[in-house]
């Protein structure tokens, strides 16, 4: 059901504002949906010499981009405000290093964006690195950077996503046309900090989901005080508060701004490992149900952001129609995983040479020991089946009540477990493929560690 009808099922069409149906009136809404602010839109409607008011809560969803033309009318049918990705690589660099990225050029994002554009979708283009290595501060890096934010202007691009300040204020002063949000990796998690993007002309800012989303204090805190859009991050599963943040998050940056480095995702083959050992972290990462968006819609919340980029369009659009529609029954980690899907992900030629055969930084003999377990988890590869369960009728219909009093961050998950004995019930990893995954990540911790794989 689009959003328009879900929406005009509830009004009587009799009721007319200033002689304007309520259809015509909520079309135009949906049309310009961009420019709603909050939550909680009220329309004075007049019927006769009474007015009424209505309600309407507008769920905006901004969607991980694969870059499949094909994709884009199926996606057009739910609230998507946005699709969000970028070229595999740039001068400023972003959130995933290169070798995830989807094989696009300037000429196919180009078509891509005018295809959403199309069907009323905006892209909101990626410069969302951490950390730019002080190159910002080079002719060199100020002249690529200007020119791509004008190519980005031709290509209809309207939207941007930046983690910097500085970077934040140079497109602010002189690309003023675009709308810029502010992503995750700025770690926006108090109103002060969020006070501080809004002052320097943050338009929308995505909160620090992986470690606030239960914490509603903290959130109506930070509603309460900035006036620009808030998103938040619906489906993943970070570790909360997770200690490999910074790291991580830096390293994508450089892994994906055109530098020539040999780049191994030690954080995420650590996370995985964490989650096996203990599959309880799959209730503590701090995802939101389809079934749950109302709550946050009720504090203000109605932007709501949606992981992986590059996944199989069937995978995406399940993910679309689940949040879409607010339910989903059967395995939840459907909706959350980042890796492990039937179908392979899009590569280029050549794709581990180019990214991993590199002789004169680490032996190619023994970067085999990697390239096998990332395909053992289905990360970069096809997998047959998933060996994660996460059954969404074993989780309590009042899940987020039992946060209501719990400050998790100040808080020893050993002496609540809350979470613990959810997953007990819920959460289900496949027992062969637990115990080859933690053998081959003891190798490959040895292998990484202890230097085998630089021969030192």
């Amino acid at each position: 059901m689009s959003l328009v009808s879900s929406m005009t099922r509830t009004v009587p069409r009799l009721f007319s504002w200033d002689g304007v149906s309520i259809v015509h009136l909520l079309r135009a809404i949906q049309k310009e949906r961009s420019e709603i602010r909050s939550a909680s839109q009220y329309i004075t409607l007049k019927s006769n010499s009474d007015k009424i008011s209505v309600r309407c809560s507008i769920m905006r969803l901004s969607v991980p981009a694969n870059f499949d033309p094909d994709l884009v009318p199926q996606l057009a049918l739910f609230p998507v405000e946005d699709v969000y990705g970028k070229l595999p690589w740039d001068v400023v660099g972003g959130g995933r290093p290169s070798y995830m990225g989807t094989p696009i050029t300037e000429r196919s994002l180009s078509t891509y964006v005018g295809r959403l554009a199309h069907h009323g979708i905006d892209f909101n283009y990626l410069l969302n690195a951490s950390c730019l290595g002080n190159r910002e501060f080079s002719r060199s890096w100020q002249k690529k950077t200007t020119r791509l934010l004008e190519r980005l202007e031709e290509m209809g691009v309207h939207r941007l996503t930046v983690s910097t300040p500085f970077l934040l204020e140079l497109v602010k002063r002189r690309f003023p046309s675009f709308k810029v949000k502010v992503g995750i990796y700025a770690q926006v998690d108090s109103p002060r900090r969020a006070r501080f993007w809004s002052d320097l002309g943050a338009d929308a800012i995505t909160l620090e989901s992986f470690s606030i989303n239960r914490h509603f204090d903290r959130l109506a805190a930070i509603r309460n005080s900035v006036s620009c859009d808030l998103q938040l991050i619906a489906n993943h599963v970070c570790l909360p508060n997770c200690a490999l943040q910074p790291y991580h998050q830096n390293g994508f940056a450089h892994a994906s701004d055109g530098s020539d480095g040999l780049f191994i995702d030690y954080c995420i083959l650590r996370c995985a490992r964490i989650r096996c050992q203990d599959p309880s972290n799959f209730i503590k990462a701090q995802w939101i149900r389809p079934e749950d968006l109302g709550r946050y819609e009720k504090m203000g919340f109605d932007s709501f952001k949606l992981l992986e980029r590059g996944i199989p369009s069937v995978d995406l659009l399940r993910r679309v129609k689940a949040y879409g529609e607010r339910k989903h029954s059967g395995n939840l980690a459907d909706l959350l995983l980042s890796y492990g899907f039937r179908e392979e992900p899009a590569k280029p030629r050549f794709w581990a040479l180019r990214h991993f055969f590199k002789p004169f930084q680490a032996s190619p003999f023994k970067s085999r020991a990697l390239l096998d377990l990332a395909r053992h988890q289905g990360m970069l590869f096809a997998k047959e089946t998933n060996p994660v369960t996460i059954e969404a009728s074993k989780i309590p219909e009042d899940f987020l009540s039992g946060f209501e009093n719990r400050d998790c961050s100040a808080s020893d998950c050993r002496s609540c477990r809350y979470c613990e004995e959810i997953a007990s019930r819920a959460v289900r990893i496949d027992p062969a493929f637990c115990r080859e995954a933690l053998a081959r990540h003891s190798d490959v911790d040895a292998l990484l560690v202890e230097g085998g794989l630089w021969n030192v």
